[in-house]
């Protein structure tokens, strides 16, 4: 029992919904009244009252324990927290959406609560409760609940009668509607007490008769709706009544088109109409029921043009009372936010069928009661393919046609657009019960949930929306096209969709919608290729792909779409629908793009900060102010959330713990700020005040003066105090929620400077404005006395002049003050006063916040708007400033600066397309090839310059700098003359400068976007030349193209490369095409001529510069060095003496670069060769490099070089960042060439210690100039990177332990393993990998050489080092890493696999009785970057895999049994095939989500096993415990294969290798992986698997004493 109440704690804490699962659990075990007493009360209540809601008996225990006194408390707050849920309850996230109480379990709690509460207290608490529950079921409301004891509403009978008596008029025909209204207005507005009381009762008896509406007469409820909605148009009803009212009709609505209730609403609503502009967002509820659009849409239209009216002051009636509304059961759950569809949709192609009806009998639609649901969701919860045909029938059983639209829009909302893979499920079931009238009903649902998803704004920027949307359109081509159904074009018609959605920049909705409802014509028979109704929709599709400029992953949804159709796509001739309108559609766009004001601010009036400041300042003694507390607690209006934070959008929940950063931060801070500002600002303001107004009578210019001096004090010294505590408190904050929400620590530092830089402003503000009120407080009280004794003064009309004999003495005036500084009789002269006064005037305006926060925008540099106090009010000093003022005057001077906005943009744009066209008219009639032709004030000169300063002037410079690019992109190439191509490049380079988030946008486009139109080698080079590409990054996608087989890549990347590195005057290194030319070295096949003329470039240049054959010969060569050798030796001797600054090294350096030494052509090389080969000599010739004290002076030329280096990499004559880059791969290919030959001289006598510190110095110097170098700072480590990998210890073993101290280096690892993107991991794993490459020969020699001890020592430390800071790069590559690890090395491949996520927390695998299953994460997969599947494919059987998985075939595994065994020695086994083997067939079966015991890998698992040889079934094991990791499903699946090997073997032996893979890796050294424990303790402590019993565990007395020493270990624990 106490397992069981464990469990089903644990269940309901984790979903309070659960409840459900629970009750079913509970009656099947036959405890559920046991289980009641045992549970906590909380939970026995809520399973009790849905127990008693489903039929079971468990009422009177219920109304036991409600009565015991006990138990009240908890009763009363148990109702509480149900009702405030059910006020809530559209609020709340679906799948943790908790379960409601019917109307009759509220009435049983407040029955038996009312007649067993006797304390006042109590009964006040139970008054608000009832209050509660009626707001949140109205057919509560001022009636009288039956069985409720005293708690309901009662009048007299003669009361009674007289209301019931007015009724039996109106429906007798003997009173009219109208004179009812009279009537009821009239009692309304009298002050009799018996005419107030026939009104409310009459009220009452109204609402309490709403319950039984639907059996009303149809002649009789056409009355009762007409009255209805009178009493709200003529006002008779307000506050929590017209909230019930407004209810009451709104549901109503929600009945299908031409039910009775149904009538009612609309007739009620016709009422009342006229106030519908009164309350907008009633009106928005009422415009998301579909049915009521599609029956009534000329009142429909009448609400939304009752929207766009200026909302009335009275709007706030609504806002205010507890009206809780419904939403409809549709999808609209997910997008219930305001004016989510719009009555006049944007798609006007899209219309919902007709409302289904049977043609048989007339059906009542309506839910079905609780206990039916529960059932139904059961059956649909526990439904799977295996027992589909065993719960259909109960379902059909309990399904009734009433409940047809209930259960539709069930399975549509909460089943269909969130599960997809079980689609075929839910298809099956609709097939099973076999209705027409309900696959109709589900049909209409679905049309209806389309199409608010695909009018809702929302859609277009949320990308879980559109996910919604693509689930229900591969839902309606199940239900259609699938099952040879057409969609007809009165519902759909898919071109004109896809029209309207390019027309309306609406594409990103509408195509992955088209192509999930046309990738169910595979399953057609009708509807396949070459249909032409489809083929017609797929030509339009292809025209878009190629024409509209689609973004990629648009495109990838169209290929996927012709894939799946078994279509290709260049097969598709694409229509003409869009060339005859482009030129019109870019117009309207821009047209739309300047009509789109960006810069448009809030209005104020409707912000509750400012609701709450005008309350309490009309609510105080001539208007005060809000308190801190008030200000902070409102801040929520004025925070910006920056659109460029992608977090904001994909996780808008962030937002509310951003604002609670802010607050919680406001709230530490502004007391101790405040007190101490005030303070001070006080104690200066009196003894100022008090001397300057020595002999002023007028206690009111004292006040005034004291007010406005304090104030200012105390906020100026505020704001200065806490601006940067404030800052740094914030960023704290912000920067750890960022990180705990996914965030890498970059990004999660950019996200906090954008925040901070929007919204930091606003908190200063207001904490400038708590310290202002309190200043003003704590300054009257300071001079009370000072304003007593004026008053009194002035009281007693003394004709004496004033002067305050309090303060005379302690002023001491010295007799020398000049005449305008010494008090005179009469006061402050006006001069001297106007001081005080301008303390009003001071501006004060904070960088950014001249205008509201508007969460749109981030607001710059507009002007200075002051901000400060005002003059003209004493009482409320400070003044409402921009920030926070609600005046109309401010609202409309807004109004006329957006305006004013709006105009510039429209400005903006024409000038921009008259320069641009001016640009190319020039560009045409001008014959120079080259820019630098072009006289210094030509006409293309000036409109280049002008265009950037365009962008300046407006506005938002970047955004509109930004769609300066865009035009000038597609310009560029287009481009074919060079002066065109240099030009735009140019003015490119200026637009990128205007905004630095312009730049970073421009080059992700022309690095990143995958079109053809960007293989133009002119075009790119320049790009490259100008720094306008990511080179490395580029390389990257190049090399992917490659590998994909893509021809017009291909010939791209050859031509591009020998373009940038093989001409005159390169502008690249060839270390930069690094993966591009790897790709094309392994192409095979017909090779195309450009790639086989670039390998033959290669292939010279590599020649000669191995040979050492340069372009200088004979004695200009010798001349060369010479000169070089001087250079160096100068530049050694600058950077040893110690007056030497940077300044002058600079210096230096920049005289050697403009020499002709780099001009020469490979005269770079030779240079860095004669430095190189004088820094290594000169520390070679110091035999005592050991010694400290001669060290320094050895290797100071080579520290000398390498500052040399790096200084030269940071000249600003080298502009280029590819020039930069080719320059230091030139050092370091010259230092490659420098070891390759003194390793190949020396041999094993090769002293490795010169260029270990050479390549140290250079990683110092490169991390001290981190800050200048950073925008190509990864780039240099990536160049070195790829030369440690040339210098692999494979190649070069004599620099085997410099090559492992370098690549473990604090300034190279963490640098590349930091990287954006785990751009460094790949680069890292491969020297990894080649260290352990090396090592492996050594490695399975059971004694090891010193030397290479020492080595493998040195690589367990780096090992630790990455197993502490790097684990995610372990956890990885794993595979790649145990594929190279000898079986020999147990604590290595250990060390390897224990790494674990940083972010996670291991589960102790020691706990009793611990749940592997149900731990957090064993579910989710971890990530592999290992490549496990070439390795097949090279060995050709990774398709008969993919076949063995879904059916084991004899044939394939005698194959992989052949191919396990290497071809040179048939008694030893490839390795890494038998791991990517075994991993990618637990893979494939994960990916169907079947058992571990089931399924055919486990078949060809036992074969292998038994079939292999005892060295073959030991590696085999060892890949599978290779898998036994941290918590994650690969874990769980190997581990339980594991386990059923063992189990299910028959073989002694194989029982005893599983055993001793297990344990030889356990009785090593810690770490141990988690998997492998959990795996081992499962084996020993399950008696099923009988451990203990077999053989091999005594078969010696030591391994006896082994397995018992194991055992009591883990009995222990």
């Amino acid at each position: 029992m106490n397992l069981l109440k464990a469990s089903i704690i644990e269940m309901y804490t984790t979903n309070p919904s659960n409840v459900t699962q629970i009750l079913h659990l509970t009656e099947e075990l036959k405890v559920f009244p046991s289980i009641l007493e045992v549970l906590p009360f909380d939970l026995s209540l809520d399973l009790a009252s849905f127990a008693a809601q489903s039929g079971f008996q468990s009422a009177p225990w219920l109304k036991t324990k409600l009565q015991e006194e006990g138990n009240i408390d908890q009763c009363l707050e148990f109702l509480n927290k149900k009702m405030t849920l059910e006020l809530t309850f559209e609020e709340l996230p679906a799948e943790n959406m908790p379960l409601r109480l019917s109307i009759d379990m509220v009435q049983v709690f407040l029955a038996v609560l009312s007649s067993s509460i006797h304390s006042p207290e109590k009964i006040e608490h139970l008054q608000v409760i009832q209050s509660q529950c009626k707001q949140a079921y109205p057919q509560l409301a001022n009636r009288e609940e039956k069985g409720m004891g005293e708690s309901g509403i009662s009048f007299k009978p003669e009361i009674e009668n007289e209301a019931n008596s007015y009724y039996e008029g109106i429906y007798s025909g003997t009173l009219s509607v109208n004179s009812m209204i009279q009537l009821l207005q009239k009692l309304h507005q009298s002050q009799d007490s018996h005419d107030q009381e026939v009104f409310a009762c009459m009220i009452h008896n109204l609402f309490d008769e709403y319950l039984f509406f639907p059996k009303y007469p149809e002649k009789e409820l056409s009355i009762t709706s007409v009255l209805f909605g009178s009493l709200i148009q003529h006002r008779l009803v307000a506050y929590v009544p017209l909230g019930i009212a407004l209810r009451c009709v709104l549901e109503s609505l929600r009945n299908p088109p031409g039910s009775k209730m149904f009538n009612f609403g609309v007739q009620a609503l016709q009422q009342f109409k006229g106030r519908l502009s009164e309350w907008t967002q009633y009106c928005t509820h009422i415009l998301q029921i579909p049915d009521f659009v599609q029956a009534q849409p000329e009142l429909a239209s009448f609400i939304q043009n009752a929207m766009k009216q200026k909302m009335h002051p009275s709007d706030e009636l609504i806002s205010q009372q507890p009206i809780e509304l419904d939403h409809t059961n549709t999808l609209s759950t997910n997008n219930n936010q305001e004016n989510n569809i719009a009555i006049h949709p944007t798609f006007k192609s899209m219309n919902l069928p007709k409302f289904p009806t049977s043609e048989e009998e007339q059906i009542i639609y309506a839910d079905p009661v609780d206990s039916i649901q529960a059932k139904i969701l059961f059956i649909v919860n526990n439904v799977a393919h295996n027992n589909v045909e065993t719960k259909v029938p109960d379902l059909q059983t309990l399904l009734k046609p009433a409940a047809y639209k209930w259960f539709s829009s069930y399975l549509v909302v909460s089943r269909v657009s969130l599960e997809i893979n079980q689609q075929p499920l839910y298809l099956l079931v609709l097939d099973l019960l076999n209705s027409k009238l309900l696959v109709t009903h589900v049909l209409y649902e679905t049309y209806c949930n389309i199409q608010i998803l695909l009018n809702s704004e929302k859609t277009v920027s949320s990308s879980s929306e559109r996910t919604l949307l693509k689930n229900l359109g591969s839902w309606l081509g199940r239900l259609t096209l699938g099952k040879n159904k057409p969609i007809k074009q009165s519902h759909i018609s898919f071109k004109d969709l896809l029209l309207e959605g390019y027309d309306s920049n609406r594409l990103i909705v509408v195509i992955p919608f088209v192509c999930k409802i046309l990738e169910q014509c595979s399953e057609s028979k009708v509807f396949k290729p070459p249909n032409p109704w489809l083929m017609a929709i797929l030509k339009l599709l292809v025209e878009l792909y190629d024409s509209a400029d689609l973004k990629l992953n648009l495109k990838f949804e169209i290929e996927v779409l012709c894939k799946g159709l078994s279509i290709e796509l260049k097969d598709i001739k694409p229509t003409s629908i869009l060339k005859n309108r482009r030129s019109q559609m870019d117009r309207e766009a821009r047209a739309a793009q300047t009509a789109h004001d960006p810069f448009a601010t809030k209005s104020l009036s409707d912000s509750k900060l400012l609701g709450h400041a005008d309350v309490a300042g009309a609510s105080g003694n001539g208007g005060g102010t809000e308190s801190s507390e008030s200000l902070i607690a409102n801040l929520a209006p004025f925070i910006n959330f920056n659109p460029q934070i992608s977090l904001y959008t994909t996780q808008p929940g962030i937002k509310r713990w951003v604002l609670q950063s802010f607050a919680e931060s406001l709230s530490e801070i502004i007391g101790p700020v405040v007190e101490r500002a005030v303070a001070i600002a006080v104690v200066s303001t009196r003894d100022l005040v008090t001397k300057d107004f020595i002999t002023e009578a007028d206690e009111n210019r004292v006040r005034s003066s004291a007010q406005l001096m304090a104030q200012n004090l105390a906020a100026s010294l505020a704001t200065v105090t806490s601006r940067e505590p404030l800052r740094m408190n914030i960023a704290s904050k912000l920067r750890t929620l960022f990180m705990s929400h996914g965030l890498n620590e970059n990004t999660a530092e950019q996200a906090v400077i954008l925040t901070l830089a929007d919204n930091l402003d606003i908190a200063c503000a207001i904490i400038e404005k708590a310290a202002g009120e309190k200043a003003t407080v704590e300054i009257d009280d300071a001079m009370t006395h000072a304003y007593t004794i004026r008053k009194k003064y002035r009281e007693q009309r003394s004709n004496s002049p004033f002067i305050d004999m309090d303060a005379y003495p302690m002023m001491g005036y010295p007799k020398s003050l000049p005449p305008m500084l010494i008090p005179k009789p009469g006061g402050l002269q006006s001069a001297q006063l106007n001081i005080y006064k301008d303390f009003a005037r001071i501006p004060r305006s904070m960088p950014g916040s001249g205008t509201p926060i508007n969460s749109n925008r981030v607001n710059r540099g507009e002007g200075p708007v002051n901000y400060g106090y005002n003059n003209n009010s004493m009482n409320s000093p400070i003044t409402k400033n921009v920030g926070f003022d609600g005046s109309s005057q401010m609202q409309q001077q807004m109004q006329q600066q957006q305006q004013q906005q709006q105009m510039s943009a429209h400005v903006i744009l024409e000038r921009f397309s008259q320069l641009m066209m001016e640009l190319e008219r020039q560009l045409n009639q001008t014959n120079v090839s080259h820019v630098n032709a072009l006289p210094a004030q030509h006409d293309i000169r000036i409109i280049v310059r002008q265009i950037p300063m365009l962008a300046i002037s407006s506005f938002d410079k970047t955004e509109t700098a930004r769609t300066f690019a865009q035009d000038v992109v597609q310009l560029l190439y287009k481009s074919e003359e060079s002066l065109s191509i240099q030009v735009y490049v140019i003015l490119l380079e200026h637009l990128c400068k205007v905004s630095p988030n312009v730049g970073t946008l421009v080059t992700s486009w022309l690095t990143h976007a995958d079109d053809e139109r960007k293989y133009n080698v002119p075009v790119t080079a320049a790009l490259i030349l100008a720094g306008l590409v990511n080179l490395p990054e580029m390389d990257q996608e190049l090399a992917i193209l490659i590998e994909s087989g893509r021809v017009s890549a291909i010939e791209f990347t050859a031509q591009l490369i020998k373009a940038c590195v093989y001409q005159k005057h390169p502008i690249a290194a060839r270390q930069e095409f690094t993966a591009s030319i790897e790709a094309l070295m392994t192409l095979r096949g017909k090779v195309p001529e450009s790639v086989l003329l670039l390998m033959d470039d290669m292939r010279n240049s590599s020649v000669s510069l191995a040979q050492g054959q340069l372009p200088i010969q004979g004695q200009a060569q010798d001349r060369f060095i010479d000169h070089a050798q001087y250079l160096f030796a100068e530049w050694v001797r600058l950077y040893q003496h110690a007056a030497s600054t940077n300044q002058t090294l600079m210096s230096y350096v920049e005289g050697i670069y403009n020499q002709n030494l780099f001009k020469v052509n490979n005269g770079a090389t030779l240079f860095y060769r004669v430095c190189i080969e004088a820094s290594i000599e000169h520390a070679l010739k110091f035999k005592s490099a050991y010694d400290p004290s001669s060290s320094r002076a050895a290797y100071q030329p080579i520290d000398a070089f390498s500052k040399l280096l790096v200084s030269l990499i940071q000249l600003p004559e080298i502009t280029n960042q590819g020039q930069q880059i080719h320059h230091f791969a030139q050092a370091l290919s010259a230092i490659v060439v420098c070891i390759n030959q003194l390793h190949s001289t020396h041999g094993q006598h090769f002293d490795q210690r010169p260029f270990l510190r050479l390549f140290t110095s250079i990683l110092s110097d490169l991390h001290a100039s981190e800050q200048e170098i950073q925008p190509y700072y990864f780039q240099l480590l990536s160049t070195l990177s790829s030369v440690f990998l040339k210098l692999q210890p494979s190649e070069y073993p004599g620099f085997s332990f410099a090559w492992l101290q370098l690549i473990s280096h604090r300034f190279f690892m963490p640098q590349l393993l930091l990287g954006d993107n785990l751009k460094g991991w790949d680069m890292f794993q491969k020297l990894f990998v080649s260290l352990l490459q090396f090592l492996v020969p050594y490695l399975h020699n059971a004694e090891l050489w010193d030397t290479t001890r020492m080595l493998y020592r040195g690589t367990l430390r780096v090992l630790l080092v990455l197993l502490h800071d790097f684990p995610e790069f372990l956890c990885d590559y794993h595979m790649s890493f145990c594929d190279m690890i000898p079986s020999t090395c147990i604590q290595l491949r250990n060390l390897m696999l224990s790494a674990f996520p940083r972010n996670m927390r291991l589960p102790d695998p020691f706990t009793p009785n611990l749940k592997v299953d149900l731990l957090p994460g064993i579910d989710q997969p971890p990530r592999v970057l290992s490549d496990y599947t070439s390795i097949l494919t090279q060995n050709q059987i990774k398709s008969e895999i993919d076949q063995l998985v879904d059916a084991p075939k004899n044939a394939t595994t005698n194959l992989i049994l052949q191919k396990f065994k290497l071809e040179q020695n048939d008694s030893d086994y490839n390795v890494p095939l038998v791991n990517s083997t075994v991993f990618y067939m637990g893979v494939s079966i994960l990916a169907k989500g079947i058992p571990a015991h089931q399924g055919a890998p486990m078949e060809v698992y036992q074969r292998l096993l038994s079939e292999l040889d005892s060295h073959g079934r030991y590696l085999f094991l060892s890949a599978i415990a290779n898998q036994l990791r941290y918590p994650n499903n690969h874990t769980h699946y190997f581990s339980c294969v594991l386990l059923y090997l063992f189990s299910e073997s028959k073989e002694e032996a194989i029982k005893e290798q599983i055993t001793r893979v297990l344990l030889e890796r356990l009785i090593v050294n810690r770490p141990h992986p988690w998997g492998l424990l959990i795996t081992f303790i499962e084996l020993i402590k399950n008696p099923s698997y009988s451990f203990w019993s077999h053989s091999f565990t005594r078969c010696a007395a030591d391994i006896e004493r082994l397995f018992e020493s194991v055992s009591r270990s883990i009995s222990q624990i």
